[in-house]
């Protein structure tokens, strides 16, 4: 195995790791991708290890957009969802799993897990990278991204490679990028379990994308504030500089510089802090990024483990956005209104409820940003959702004067910040510029909870 010297650069203070780095990104969670209540396909309720292909090279496809993903435990199965949009809503596709824990014969595992597909033009096909047992990380290819092959010899990394005292070698993404004086073309990223060192990121390479060499057993190894156990990690090249984005068992996804020959270690801190709320639960993991619409867009599992399923994220601008909860200065409501914490999904501390099934005219709720600036907003809503709900309940948007009504189902997308439209808006407070609430528009136990403008330009 080949290890180059790494230079590693910590901060130390008071015993402890201190970074004073912020991270290069602000990303506002936005929803769920994957709904386990409604999906088709879930043997295990719980999604993880998202990824996200364009089907440029795919003729007539489902949609703009394939993502792929995963139950974590047995028996696994790789899984597909579509969409028009890089934000969604995805569509399940009806026939999953795509490949199976004895998929063509090939091999017979306990599960599949943690697919990565990425189009390899030599081939002229996709490859998609999982793993399975938890020793091996394997690919298959396709030319629709839907019907995948496994070659008889179909294993790209395994523990054996490594060393006997290695026990995992998986949850692998592979990127095309030239390590400067190595020779190598493509580089895989993977999570290896080391007998006394637990989990660390590791660094393999190749030049055809199917067998790949051990290059570093610990590309990465876990800090203090990350906690003891890394995975996930993700090649991110920004702005002339090269990171690892992963995640630790602190909840948090953590960042790395690594520099262009991956003999650096500069530990940046904190990329993404998921909120304490359901659906996230101070936990995010196994990211994946991706550059569309003139901005970053990330793919994540959110959730504690085994409870886990796919969010996204999205790249926002650091200053004038606003979340205006039910408890916070610019809310207001009135009528006969009553707190709770019964349903989970809310926003911050609880929700308010119109407490009746019936028809409550007069019940009413109200958001008022002050606005930082004038322009124009993306506006976005949240419930807990539940079956006792109002199927059409209506949304006002004042802007600059002008009424928007958007009517939406409260039974559904709990958790999910729930977007009702783009408007302008003057800066400052004004009855002119807001968001109300009409409880009274359907029958149901309506939901007041947490609002939010996200700026968009001018």
């Amino acid at each position: 195995m080949t290890h180059t010297m790494k230079f590693i650069a910590l901060t130390v203070l008071l015993g402890s790791f201190s970074f004073t780095q912020a991270a290069p990104l602000n990303l506002t969670y936005s929803h769920i991708v994957i709904d386990r209540d409604e999906a088709i396909y879930n043997p295990t309720n719980e999604f993880i290890f998202s990824s996200v292909i364009k089907t440029d090279h795919i003729a007539n496809p489902l949609g703009k957009y394939y993502l792929y993903y995963a139950p974590h435990d047995a028996p696994g199965g790789i899984s597909l969802a579509y969409a028009d949009n890089i934000q969604g809503p995805y569509t399940e596709y009806t026939a999953n799993p795509l490949l199976t824990n004895n998929h063509q014969g090939r091999f017979k595992v306990t599960h599949v897990s943690s697919p990565h597909v990425m189009w390899m033009p030599q081939y002229n096909k996709y490859i998609m990278y999982f793993h399975g047992e938890n020793t091996t990380t394997r690919w298959a290819y396709s030319t629709d991204g839907i019907n995948w092959d496994v070659a008889k010899d179909n294993i790209a990394l395994t523990t054996s490679m490594w060393g006997s005292n290695f026990s995992e070698c998986s949850y692998a993404r592979v990127f095309e990028y030239s390590i400067p004086g190595v020779g190598n073309r493509y580089v895989m990223m993977m999570m290896l379990i080391k007998s006394g060192h637990g989990r660390r990121i590791g660094l393999a390479i190749s030049n055809d994308g199917k067998k790949f060499t051990p290059y570093d057993e610990a590309l990465i190894s876990p800090t203090a504030d990350e906690g003891t156990q890394l995975s996930g990690a993700f090649y991110w090249p920004h702005n002339g500089k090269h990171y690892v984005v992963y995640h630790g068992n602190s909840g948090n996804l953590h960042y790395t510089e690594v520099g262009a020959r991956f003999n650096q270690e500069i530990h940046h801190g904190i990329f993404y802090n998921p909120e304490s709320s359901y659906p996230e639960a101070n936990k995010a993991s196994a990211p994946f990024l991706m550059w569309e619409n003139n901005r970053w867009n990330m793919f994540y599992d959110i959730g504690k483990r085994l409870d886990q399923t796919i969010g996204y994220a999205f790249e926002t601008p650091t200053t004038s956005n606003i979340t205006i909860d039910n408890t916070s200065n610019g809310f207001s409501f009135g009528g006969s209104w009553e707190t709770s914490t019964s349903t989970k999904g809310y926003y911050g501390a609880n929700y308010l409820h119109d407490n009746s099934a019936g028809t409550d005219t007069g019940d009413w709720a109200k958001w008022k940003p002050n606005f930082p600036r004038s322009g124009y907003y993306k506006v976005m809503v949240r419930w807990p959702a539940y079956s006792n709900r109002p199927n059409r309940v209506k949304y006002k948007i004042y802007s600059q004067g002008q009424v928007t009504e958007v009517f939406k189902s409260q039974q559904r997308k709990s958790g999910s910040w729930v977007y009702l439209g783009r408007f302008y808006f003057d800066a400052g407070s004004s009855e002119n510029n807001r968001l109300t609430l009409d409880a009274g528009s359907d029958s149901g136990y309506v939901i007041a909870d947490a609002a939010r403008f996200i700026f968009d330009g001018n």
